[in-house]
């Protein structure tokens, strides 16, 4: 029964343990890129199939590559739930071109028992005629969970998984967990293009008065986009009950105090500052340097300089955008891909043995708008790089990357 291949039980079973993620705050979950092929033996895989399997990265644990990584707790029965908030979990999927009582769920089990030293959880989803008292059994030694699929929309729980302490994440889960503790880099990523926007708001959220109102009268009319880049760059904490300042918020604000006096006092030095085009560093170079310090402890920032230092090294003072996004990718492909990819287009840049097609490279479509303008500019602003690069994605391709102080020598 084609009807109940891999893709499809895997589908099936993403959308049982995550339903609705795009609105679920610190969940995210990938598909590993063998699922990117059009074809699954010799049933063509349905694009409707393929589209709840999106987003695609390449998973590769010491165990395997799992055929979906998620982060978040599942919209099921845990055991022992309780140890941990925000658990890594792994599914391998089982299914059948011909008939669903031939899928291998036993060697399913066994693949999921593998990732279990690196997850949290671990699960097996096949269809249910292939899902034998003994395989149960199997997977309740092995503290493995059971999905039983019975269509591509009908989903039976059948063993629970109990929560596993795994010890340090790999390269590859880090950089999942990286996009679900920042809500997932959405297309766009950065909304504003200032750092200044974003220490903004952790001075707006420590004000008196109502947080939205105070940002809007004083830093920019966007308390939406402020919120999303401090929540991303650490600054806030968005919890269900409120929002709270991070250890590098209140930082912020200290500084704001002691630079200023109080905070009412530099939300007006801010609002000051309101549409001035002239880069960061030269009118408010302490402030600036505070944004330096923010941004560098953002995981991205620290990869692209890594990346602009690895092509100085080469000889590459000024590489181009996808000379830049080939070298970090080459450093850390998982983080790379989730900073510089549009989830639309990753089908397209990845292949199915997970290697990065370069022949897309050049095709401005594939890459996130954010990483090249928003992003880029906010570099530039803090002094990091020289430019600060452009919304026009054509020039985006061609637009040059240079460090402000590269430390190797040419």
């Amino acid at each position: 029964m084609a009807a109940l291949a891999e893709p499809t039980v895997l589908a099936a079973a993403k959308d049982a343990l995550y339903p609705d993620i795009s609105n679920q705050p610190s969940h995210y979950a990938v598909t590993e890129t063998q699922f990117t092929q059009t074809q699954w033996g010799s049933w063509p895989i349905p694009e409707s199939v393929r589209d709840r399997l999106a987003p695609f990265n390449t998973i590769r644990l010491s165990s395997g590559e799992p055929d979906l990584l998620g982060v978040g707790m599942p919209s099921t029965d845990v055991l022992n739930a309780e140890a941990a908030k925000t658990p890594v979990v792994a599914i391998e999927a089982k299914g059948s071109n011909l008939h669903p009582a031939k899928a291998d769920i036993g060697r399913g089990i066994e693949q999921a028992h593998s990732h279990l030293p690196e997850v949290n959880l671990a699960y097996v989803a096949a269809p249910m005629q292939s899902i034998t008292p003994t395989a149960r059994s199997l997977a309740r030694d092995l503290n493995i969970g059971v999905i039983g699929v019975e269509s591509d929309d009908s989903v039976t729980f059948v063993e629970p998984a109990r929560i596993s302490g795994a010890g340090e994440f790999s390269t590859g889960v880090e950089a999942i967990r990286f996009q679900a503790s920042t809500h997932g880099l959405t297309e766009g990523s950065f909304p504003l293009n200032h750092p200044k926007n974003y220490l903004g708001y952790a001075l707006a959220l420590a004000a008196d008065g109502e947080t939205e109102t105070v940002y809007a009268e004083n830093i920019v009319d966007d308390p939406g986009g402020g919120r999303r880049g401090a929540i991303i760059l650490g600054l806030i904490d968005a919890r269900e009950d409120g929002e709270y300042l991070t250890h590098a918020g209140a930082e912020v604000v200290r500084f704001g105090q002691a630079q200023c006096g109080s905070v009412d006092a530099a939300l007006t030095q801010f609002d000051d500052w309101a549409g001035k085009r002239m880069r960061f560093t030269r009118y408010a170079p302490r402030w600036a340097q505070l944004a330096r310090s923010v941004t560098m402890g953002y995981e991205p920032t620290k990869l692209i300089v890594d990346a602009l230092e690895s092509l100085h090294r080469d000889g590459m003072a000024a590489p181009t955008f996808p000379q830049l996004v080939k070298r970090a990718c080459d450093l850390n492909q998982p983080l790379g891909v989730e900073v510089f990819f549009t989830q639309g287009r990753r089908d397209d840049v990845l292949t199915p043995d997970g290697e990065i097609d370069q022949s897309q490279m050049d095709d401005p479509d594939v890459y996130k708008s954010g990483s090249y303008f928003q992003y880029k500019a906010q570099l530039f602003h803090v002094g990091l790089v020289t430019t600060r690069g452009t919304d026009d994605g054509e020039e985006a391709v061609s637009d040059t990357w240079q460090l402000e102080h590269p430390l190797g020598t040419l």
